[in-house]
């Protein structure tokens, strides 16, 4: 049989997924109450200019359906994690903002995600920047 190197990288990519999948979703459900959508939520709007963000800016950052980051601010809403707004200059827009305890808890879950290097354990700064690299370069296309 011919050997297929896309299909053995397709493979072993969406192995990694699950493996990094449930490192993740254990560590912050287990000791944030966060689902992985939640806690990308938070940082999305920790690293962002100001803290406040629309809905929908935050769906494009992480790459999902709209109705997905809605259900994700309630329940972080719920939990004084943020606080959502009306958008003054777009009445159909829902502003979202990081609270003091929103960027205390994804400070602590970052923390908590260091030590399994985020789901990648095993692996040094200079094999995870070169994962990035060749994940970056296959997304562009």
């Amino acid at each position: 049989m011919t050997e297929l190197p896309g299909h053995r990288a397709m493979s072993a990519v969406l192995r990694v997924h699950q493996l990094m999948t449930s490192i993740v979703d254990t560590e912050l459900r287990d000791g944030f109450g966060l689902k992985p959508v939640e806690y990308f939520a938070l940082m999305a709007l920790q690293t962002s200019d100001g803290g406040t963000e629309s809905l929908g800016w935050v769906a494009r950052q992480l790459g999902v359906h709209a109705t997905t980051v809605t259900a994700a601010a309630d329940h972080l809403e719920e939990m004084g994690l943020v606080s959502r707004k009306a958008d003054p200059k777009d009445r159909r827009a829902t502003l979202v903002s990081i609270t003091n305890t929103g960027r205390t808890r994804a400070d602590a879950a970052t923390e908590a995600l260091k030590p399994a290097n985020f789901g990648l354990p095993g692996l040094t700064a200079a094999q995870t920047r070169s994962l990035i690299s060749l994940l970056t370069r296959v997304r562009r296309q």
